[in-house]
């Protein structure tokens, strides 16, 4: 059996957008924070040690601050271009912006354990 195209319609009829223009850039919303992660390739042969790696997509729990949200206090401390070591979930999302084939995702500031300087 073939698949029917669905159109998708307002209440009143008129038609709702079929093409979903394609996105630009992600911005982190309140509090929230863009970081670009880490490869453990990346950061293998620091001296910071990696005693945990995402066994999914293998990415150190290191990453660049990209972007900070417009609620993130300043009094935390944290700026673009900072790297930090960080655990628990992030959402991931897909940014065109990203470089080097890395992960981008938004994470709650309370995921951020430890400013590293370099």
């Amino acid at each position: 059996m073939a698949k029917k195209a669905i159109k998708l319609v307002m209440p009143d009829g008129s038609d709702v957008v079929t093409q979903v223009p394609k996105v630009k850039a992600v911005h982190p919303f309140g509090s929230k924070i863009l970081v670009e992660a880490l490869k453990a390739s990346e950061v293998m042969g620091t001296t910071l040690a990696v005693d945990h790696v995402n066994s999914e997509t293998g990415d150190a729990p290191q990453a660049y601050i990209v972007e900070l949200g417009p609620q993130v206090p300043e009094e935390s401390g944290l700026k673009v271009g900072q790297r930090v070591y960080w655990e628990g979930k992030g959402m991931a999302v897909k940014d065109p912006r990203a470089e080097h084939d890395r992960v981008r995702a938004l994470l709650e500031i309370s995921n951020i354990r430890a400013i590293i300087e370099e």
